[in-house]
């Protein structure tokens, strides 16, 4: 029997592969029990349709599928986190079981009462940002609002995560390179999804090489060497039975949290979790600011009807007012319900798995392990709920329906895996 050639069994190998991409992509348009779903043909066939929007559209891509809360088992979707690289961090955490374990290490920190404890040391930063606009007042300077917002809140975050702020506050012109770095790794994350092994190629690096590949990514490397210093000296302080700098932090809870496993409280993981607290607990809550400051500037009226209302609690800004008075004013209230409608939170689909049981939308039966997931700029632009959604409109959180427009409110999410920060 003649042995094949090379180039015999190159054509054998292509036609093998022809033939198998042809009867995989039959069966995902015509046999898969995910087939008669509406949708692009194309999006069924390969996972390419996303990396598009999501890498060269930039994010412009759209899903439909609305499901209701319920107490089953959730997993987050391996394939969508992917990008993030190691998935030790709670954020990240595939597993229902071990997410909730996780979660409930860093939960209590983010809970009501111990945020309220924070009032003075967000005040305290309230009030230094306040002293560096004052020179700026009637210069005619512009000032960009979301470099301002993710300093301020990057040192609030820091300061409760690691017991010191990072110092943004204090950079010339507002750090503007820290908001560019953390919007550009969160475009790239798209990207590493579909080529993980070059984000994996990156983190063996030594840092050096990365500033000068990537000069943009310094201030990530620079913030990265801050966390693990920071960490390292609690293991340390707490090893030598040292009370913590600056009050019980996230950092120290977490070290001395008797549920987490030894594996989860090693530096690597605690420099992960502690990255992914300072990124959702700065510039989300930025950008939320920075939109909602602006509605209120550019909107005369919605600007004099909101400092009518501060003012009748206090006749002097600058001594600051309790958030437990603030949180009772109702048009206040309202504009910062519609600031994150606007804002929209996380606006990625954010796909979960439902492990255990196949789910019901409407005649439709969904596959257990299936990915699900929707932005919430759908939800908080479908006029079905919020007419003339395009409007900035606190006043319809104030209408008599307006306590039954908070279940569509999803910024933070729903469900077991919903933001943190939502109190």
């Amino acid at each position: 029997m003649a042995l094949l050639s090379t180039r015999e069994l190159l054509a054998a190998l292509i036609c093998l592969f022809v033939a198998y991409a042809a009867a995989l992509v039959l069966h995902r348009l015509y046999f898969s029990p995910l087939a008669r779903f509406p949708g692009p043909k194309l999006a069924a066939v390969t996972l390419w349709y996303e990396y598009y929007y999501d890498v060269v559209k930039r994010g412009r891509y759209y899903d439909e599928l609305y499901v209701g809360p319920s107490t089953r088992r959730t997993e987050k979707y391996a394939w969508s986190v992917r990008g993030f690289g190691p998935l030790s961090y709670t954020f990240a955490t595939v597993g229902h079981e071990l997410h909730r374990v996780r979660r409930g290490a860093v939960a209590p920190y983010f809970s009501k009462a111990l945020v309220q404890q924070l009032e003075p040391s967000v005040q305290a930063m309230v009030d230094k940002l306040i002293s560096r606009l004052e020179p700026f007042k009637g210069s005619g300077a512009v000032i960009n609002l979301v470099d301002l917002f993710a300093c301020l809140t990057s040192d609030i975050i820091c300061q409760y995560a690691f017991g010191v702020p990072y110092g943004y506050l204090d950079a010339p012109e507002f750090a503007p390179y820290w908001h560019k770095a953390v919007m550009e790794a969160s475009e790239a994350f798209h990207f590493f999804k579909q080529f993980p092994w070059i984000e994996a190629t990156m983190r063996m690096l030594r840092p050096s090489v990365v500033k000068k590949m990537a000069p943009q990514l310094s201030s990530l490397i620079e913030l990265g060497d801050m966390v693990r210093d920071r960490i390292v000296k609690v293991q340390a302080d707490i090893s030598e039975g040292k009370q913590p700098e600056g009050g019980k932090t996230i950092i120290y809870g977490l070290i001395t949290d008797d549920n987490l496993a030894p594996e989860d409280k090693m530096l690597p993981r605690l420099e992960a979790e502690a990255a992914a607290i300072v990124a959702a607990g700065s510039m989300t809550v930025a950008h939320t600011l920075s939109v909602t400051a602006y509605h209120v500037i550019n909107n005369k009226k919605i600007l004099n009807k909101l400092q009518d209302e501060l003012g009748s609690v206090t006749t002097d800004l600058h001594k600051g007012v309790s958030w437990g008075r603030l949180e009772q004013l109702p048009y206040l209230t309202a504009v910062i319900q519609e600031g994150l409608r606007w804002s929209n939170g996380v606006s990625h689909r954010l796909q979960r798995i439902s492990p255990d049981v196949a789910l019901q939308y409407e005649d439709y039966i969904i596959p257990k392990g299936t990915p699900v997931g929707m932005t919430s700029v759908m939800m908080h632009s479908n006029p079905d709920h919020f007419p003339n959604p395009e409007n900035f409109d606190p006043e319809r959180w104030l209408q008599p329906n307006g306590s039954r427009l908070r279940k569509y409110l999803v910024a933070f999410s729903k469900g077991s895996r919903q933001c943190l920060g939502m109190k």
